[in-house]
């Protein structure tokens, strides 16, 4: 009888382990930023996505590293951190990077304290502080994760040379402000971003267009009431949630279910009450990175 039991306690213990599903970490961001919503937004649809546990990280550049050393499955990330990573760090194991779904566009937000206009003995007026982002030539710009990247590639792309202080989060970076230890703080995110139409005291820096960023950004607007009447122009960098090239049949397969799944309910993630706005810029065509399959 014990002997039958045993056998009874194995097999269903064995049945349980069988039972368990197999969970993929998936590197997003801060709780309060697009790729975490949109990561929301797809379990929200998609029965796929319940294999799938968030990881809040301090964006792109975490997220790639993540992917890379194997401690997460999928991570979203700004398609110019990608092409520095191959391009510039000529890292060999970007070869193994592929795009599940292409996303949305993440606009540049460049934020910098109001110009202080002053008159001398004399009368004469100047006006200091960041208002164009020429402005900043030899100034001091704070950024975190990605933008770090950005702010690499927009100093070299326009020929605006500046010191970039990499800090840990966004509230480092305006405390940075506030205490006069950078002159802007530069942000890649989705707008509209919950954290920026929270924001006073701060001005948005209008960040041109030209043809030296063609194939990495395009043109963009802000608008944010709160901090401008009008729209500001800006670029924008399209972000993607990459996975590696793995070849295990069930992760695999759970992979490719969870890409068929969001592909088809986009409908749904475009026009469903409370989903993320971004994703009225979304299409899910392919771009140029190697596709998942």
């Amino acid at each position: 009888m014990t002997r039958v039991l045993s056998l009874l306690l194995l097999s269903t213990l064995g049945l349980a382990h069988a039972a368990d599903p197999i969970s993929f970490n998936v590197a997003t961001g801060s709780p309060t930023g697009t790729y975490s919503a949109m990561f929301r937004n797809i379990g929200q649809v998609c029965a796929q996505s319940a294999y799938l546990k968030e990881r809040g990280t301090g964006g792109s550049l975490d997220n790639i590293d993540l992917l890379m050393n194997n401690e997460v499955s999928l991570a979203f990330v700004q398609s110019d951190v990608l092409k520095a990573r191959e391009q510039i760090d000529q890292d060999p194991r970007m070869a193994s990077i592929k795009a599940l779904l292409p996303l949305y566009d993440e606009e540049i937000h460049l934020f910098a304290k109001p110009p202080v206009t002053s008159k001398s003995f004399l009368g004469k007026t100047t006006v200091t502080g960041v208002q164009t982002f020429g402005d900043l030539k030899n100034k001091r710009v704070a950024a975190w994760g990605g933008s770090v990247i950005t702010a690499k590639v927009l100093s070299a792309k326009l020929a605006v040379p500046y010191s970039i202080v990499p800090v840990k989060d966004q509230p480092a970076a305006f405390a940075a402000l506030n205490a006069g230890q950078v002159d802007a703080v530069l942000a890649v995110i989705g707008q509209p971003a919950p954290w920026v139409k929270e924001l006073s005291g701060v001005q948005l820096v209008p960040v041109p267009f030209s043809p030296p960023l063609n194939g990495i950004y395009t043109a963009a607007k802000l608008r944010y009431p709160n901090l401008s009447v009008s729209s500001v122009p800006t670029v924008a960098v399209q972000s993607v949630l990459v996975t590696r090239d793995f070849k295990t049949p069930d992760k695999k397969e759970k992979l490719l279910a969870y890409k068929k799944c969001a592909v088809g309910k986009l409908v749904n993630l475009q026009e469903d009450e409370g989903m993320h706005p971004k994703w009225q810029q979304v299409t899910f065509k392919t771009w140029p990175w190697s596709e998942y399959k």
